[in-house]
């Protein structure tokens, strides 16, 4: 909305622009042949005067002048409505930007509330671990958790395999095999 806003002010002020170009054509147009039409009558008639073709030619150059003078006063006039424009674009684009920095603002809160939510995980699952670790004696990484148990070889009994078993387990943890007391 912001955008529209900005893009809007922006059209108008091009408007107002185009329309004061126009004037400050017309008056340099009107200003470039005044000084052309003023060397030349100098040139051309500084030796032959007549009365009747100088005074066409004067109120030629008056309404030069006066066109000069008219492109002038409308861009003066302009000038007021031209830094109301002005004005409206800086205002919309400060609006904008005030949304971009606010929203640059919120998008750094909301990214370290999500590294601190993170974070907060990773500390929560490390700890359990560690709980667990210390409950069960598991000290081995992951990895080594996820391979498969080595079969003794084959050639054993597969009683004797079971108690073989039963004792590394016991003696992981440090427990006294309660079948050694029988």
């Amino acid at each position: 909305m912001r955008k529209m806003e900005q893009d809007r002010a922006l059209k108008e002020l091009s408007l107002v622009l185009a329309r004061y170009n126009e004037f400050d054509s017309n008056r340099t147009e009107a200003s470039r042949l005044l000084q052309e039409e003023t060397n030349l009558f100098e040139k051309k008639y500084r030796e032959e005067f007549e009365l009747d073709l100088f005074q066409m030619y004067d109120k030629y150059l008056e309404r030069l002048e006066a066109e000069v003078a008219d492109a002038v006063q409308k861009m003066e006039d302009m000038r007021p409505e031209l830094d109301r424009e002005r004005e409206k674009v800086m205002l919309a684009r400060r609006n904008k930007r005030i949304i971009e920095l606010l929203k640059e603002r919120y998008k750094k809160t909301y990214d370290a509330s999500v590294r601190k939510a993170e974070r907060d995980e990773l500390f929560e699952i490390n700890a359990t671990r560690v709980a667990m670790e210390a409950q069960y004696g598991e000290s081995r990484t992951v990895e080594e958790r996820r391979r498969p148990v080595e079969e003794p070889d084959s050639e054993m009994e597969p009683e004797k395999r079971t108690d073989d078993i039963l004792s590394d387990y016991f003696r992981k943890f440090g427990i006294d095999d309660p079948r050694k007391k029988r």
